[in-house]
């Protein structure tokens, strides 16, 4: 299974609607994700055994809702699915009161053979 692929399945078990880079549904809760960084690995005869694919998984949420209890289930929910968790940040967006949380995860797909 590739990244994407393992990257979504993971974040729709929170039960929250998942899309790549944007979202245009209705729900106060939802989760969008984008490649933050792709690099190649393994080097054999100076080409890449696999490729390091770093994520970003983004929470958008109301600043009433328990924020928190979300993020620590994303994090275990991807540490589980094999991802590695980077940094994680949570932002607060004033003008809109919603709580905008970005967590980055990175994985390894290795090359076909």
């Amino acid at each position: 299974m590739k990244s994407d692929e393992l990257l979504r399945k993971t974040l729709e078990e929170t039960g929250l609607p998942v899309k790549p880079y944007e979202y245009k549904g209705t729900k106060p809760e939802y989760i969008v994700y984008n490649e933050e960084d792709e690099r190649g690995t393994s080097y054999r005869d100076d080409r890449p055994g696999g490729t390091s694919i770093w994520w970003q998984a983004h929470l958008f949420t109301p600043i009433q809702s328990d924020y928190r209890s979300i993020k620590r289930k994303m994090r275990e929910m991807l540490l589980a699915a094999g991802f590695g968790v980077g940094a994680v940040r949570t932002l607060y967006e004033k003008e809109t009161e919603i709580v905008h949380v970005v967590i980055s995860c990175n994985i390894v797909e290795h090359m076909e053979e």
